[in-house]
């Protein structure tokens, strides 16, 4: 997966602002992950409690066994400033390791179309970064989380641009709290496309509305930047199962592309010291 192949574990934290997700990566392939949830009431103490108690009882073989001492490099990106500050000073209490921030201000080899593009969230280019390294050619990546970004990042690794939309779980939030005649549901697969009963009718509304959005925008992307063709189209995040059923866009489902897209910057980095 990268160019260099680093021997030592490397710990990698997406800090979201929903969920904080680790991974252990090991001869360049993660062996553990772990998910949090964002809390900015936690301490560091408190997230390391839930970090060491989880690596300690994770399930690995003998030669993937990892202890924190073990943990050399940790690869960190954030687009929560409050949580980055306490999982920074996480890692200076507790562990021994050299931590490595990604951002688009990165050294990382891609141009944007903006001369500051510091605005620009960690895992967006995390996700740029992966799918230019993973699959190697221009690539449309949908990302399904607190918000639903959709990136364009061209195989002259150039950052083209992105909207950013409300999440699912955001919308159908939002829905609940102000419809007094609507109850919160379990965002699942639709069993119809209209419904008969108030559950189905906003399953509908909720996943294949964005669904057919979400296919929208990747149409209307490819017509207009033609000249990057062939365009490939990756949906990654924690819903991707949910709508990739409803939908005709999609070439691939990457679950862990940012996480790896974090670790494979961290690796052209540290290739670059």
């Amino acid at each position: 997966m990268c160019n260099v192949i680093i021997r030592e574990p490397v710990m990698v934290v997406d800090i979201g602002n929903t969920n904080i997700l680790c991974a252990i990566y090991l001869d360049g392939e993660p062996i553990w992950t772990a998910r949090f949830t964002s809390s900015r009431e936690k301490t560091s103490d408190e997230y390391y409690i839930l970090l060491s108690g989880l690596i300690e009882s994770s399930v690995l073989s003998e030669e993937e066994k990892i202890a924190i001492e073990d943990i050399n490099y940790v690869a960190l990106g954030s687009v929560v400033p409050e949580l980055t500050r306490v999982w920074r000073h996480l890692f200076s209490k507790y562990f021994k390791v050299e931590i490595t921030e990604i951002n688009a201000l990165s050294p990382l080899g891609i141009s944007f179309r903006v001369e500051n593009p510091s605005f620009i969230g960690a895992d967006l280019i995390a996700n740029a970064y992966a799918a230019l390294h993973k699959y190697k050619s221009s690539s449309i990546i949908i990302d399904l989380g607190t918000a639903t970004t959709v990136e364009l990042i061209s195989n002259e690794r150039r950052f083209e641009g992105a909207i950013i939309a409300p999440g699912m779980k955001l919308g159908a939030e939002i829905l609940f709290q102000r419809a007094a005649q609507l109850y919160e549901i379990e965002l699942v697969q639709p069993p119809v496309l209209l419904g008969l009963n108030t559950t189905d009718a906003m399953l509908s509304g909720v996943v294949y509305g964005h669904s057919i959005m979400l296919d929208a925008l990747v149409v209307k992307i490819k017509e207009q930047y033609s000249q990057l063709a062939p365009i490939r189209t990756i949906l990654t995040g924690g819903m991707a199962s949910l709508v990739k059923p409803s939908m005709k866009e999609i070439d691939v489902v990457d679950r862990h592309l940012t996480l790896d897209g974090f670790y494979l910057a961290f690796c052209r980095i540290l290739q670059q010291k």
